[in-house]
């Protein structure tokens, strides 16, 4: 079983809770999935890690851990992902972590490691305690690519693959946990794609994922080392190799966020005749005007140091913490105002059906692909799949746009009616500008102010967002 980001444990009624506090507005009565970065301490200084900037070599303790997790799962969490900003095996105490995290009933949905410190202790643990998903960051497909890719000695690559092969024959026949090789491509080694995917075959694993380096740290660029569109003809027939080989094993996951890869990606199939294996799949009822994020009621992710961040996606140095978990409770910060703001900036987008424009004065907490479309993969990718969840949201949703969404209502109401108008016809967007559209709304609610104040007092007619 391939992890869900804790989708597969949540119940029907845990998803409708998340649902009508969705549309009220409320936090649910806690995460149900949590990402632990357990520790800032890793053995390896990845040329593309986004964490670089935010690494220390802190560690959350083991009894504040233990008590974060007695606090959560008493709220109801179900699943974790381990990983971080270093590598959670490197945890002095992990072993008692994966013990607690059994005892209160608690899946780890996926363990993302480099593999250099997955023990045969480790390995019992994971396997016993029905793990779902381990992640090997693999990378690369020899010790010398390891090398220059990890910044590590050579020989820890003989190490890592020492690991899973001792996993895999440790799980035996069982499907926990389901184990993938990750390997990344740059400029310097997407000539190596067949012989990475021939590795992850020889190596007898559950999934063989391929990707792209997307973005590095400022410092440690070097320049010219990412993929480009105009790469994607100098990498086609290499994409056309493994996908031939991997037609009837179907074990590749693939997929390239770069513009044009994607489009070079489906010709690749449908010139091998290789369809698209272990792609998340869409319900019917799954549509992009509800395709919102919505973490916010539902997970949280907890740094080594405890800060608390949004998700993985959202660990920069910009992205101001949203809390710390060595500073008041988990529950205290999910019903504080960081999360409440972020709450309310979830939901505006999800109420104009995604049909809004960023604008970092708005949008205190969100970045902008958490609210432009096709930026994020993460915010749905994982739920999509779900039938009865995206037609109840749906159907609720509409409910609530009914009243929030509407040219006669308070002025809130009809910014939100004017904004979606407007996403949905660009030209007439284009011939008013931002700054007279705030301008023209700031009037009108000042001016009718005293009228809607009238209206509401005598009439009962709620034209003003005031009390």
């Amino acid at each position: 079983m391939r992890g869900t980001h804790g989708w597969a444990e949540v119940s029907a009624e845990r998803k409708r809770e998340i649902i009508d506090a969705i549309v009220a507005g409320t936090a649910t009565r806690g995460p149900v999935h949590a990402e632990l970065d357990l520790t800032d301490r890793c053995n390896v200084a990845c040329y593309f890690c986004n964490q670089q900037s935010l690494r220390t070599k802190e560690q959350i303790p083991l009894p504040r851990l233990s008590d974060l997790i007695d606090e959560m799962a008493g709220n109801g969490l179900r699943s974790v992902r381990l990983s971080g900003g270093g590598d959670p095996l490197f945890h002095r105490e992990v072993l008692d972590v994966f013990d607690h995290l059994a005892l209160r009933g608690v899946v780890v949905d996926n363990l993302t490691t480099n593999g250099v410190a997955l023990t045969e202790e480790v390995a019992r643990r994971l396997i016993g305690n029905k793990a779902r998903e381990v992640i090997f960051s693999l990378n690369a497909v020899n010790a010398a690519d390891y090398a220059r890719m990890m910044q590590v000695k050579p020989a820890l690559f003989d190490k890592v693959l020492e690991n899973i092969r001792r996993l895999l024959a440790m799980r035996g026949e069982s499907i926990y946990p389901s184990v993938v090789a990750q390997f990344l491509i740059d400029r310097k080694n997407f000539r190596s794609l067949p012989e990475m995917y021939d590795l992850g075959r020889s190596l007898g694993v559950d999934r063989i994922a391929l990707n792209a380096v997307l973005e590095v740290p400022q410092e440690s660029f070097e320049e010219n080392i990412l993929l480009a569109p105009e790469d994607r003809e100098a990498a086609r027939p290499y994409v056309e190799t493994v996908l031939e080989r991997d037609r009837d094993a179907g074990l590749l996951q693939i997929d390239f966020a770069i513009s044009g890869w994607n489009e070079m990606l489906n010709q690749a199939r449908a010139k091998v005749d290789a369809p698209a294996q272990n792609s998340y799949p869409t319900a019917p009822a799954f549509k992009d005007e509800n395709a919102g994020c919505f973490f916010a009621w539902y997970t949280a992710a907890i740094t080594g140091n405890g800060d608390i961040r949004p998700c993985c996606l959202l660990l920069h140095p910009s992205m101001k913490p949203l809390g710390n978990i060595h500073q008041g409770t988990m529950t205290e910060h999910w019903n504080g105002p960081a999360f409440t703001k972020m709450r309310d900036e979830m939901r505006e987008v999800l109420l104009r059906r995604n049909k809004i424009e960023y604008d970092e004065k708005r949008f205190e907490i969100l970045k902008p692909a958490c609210v432009k479309e096709g930026l994020c993969w993460l915010k749905n990718m994982y739920f999509r799949g779900d039938q009865e969840f995206y037609a109840e949201l749906a159907a609720k949703l509409d409910e609530a746009r009914k009243r929030e969404v509407r040219f006669i209502g308070t002025p809130k109401q009809m910014k939100r009616a004017a904004e979606v108008y407007l996403h949905t016809h660009p030209r007439v967007r284009q011939t008013l500008s931002a700054d007279w559209l705030h301008r023209a709304y700031d009037w009108a609610r000042n001016s009718s102010r005293p009228l809607r104040a009238t209206l509401k007092r005598r009439l009962g007619w709620n034209l003003t967002d005031a009390a």
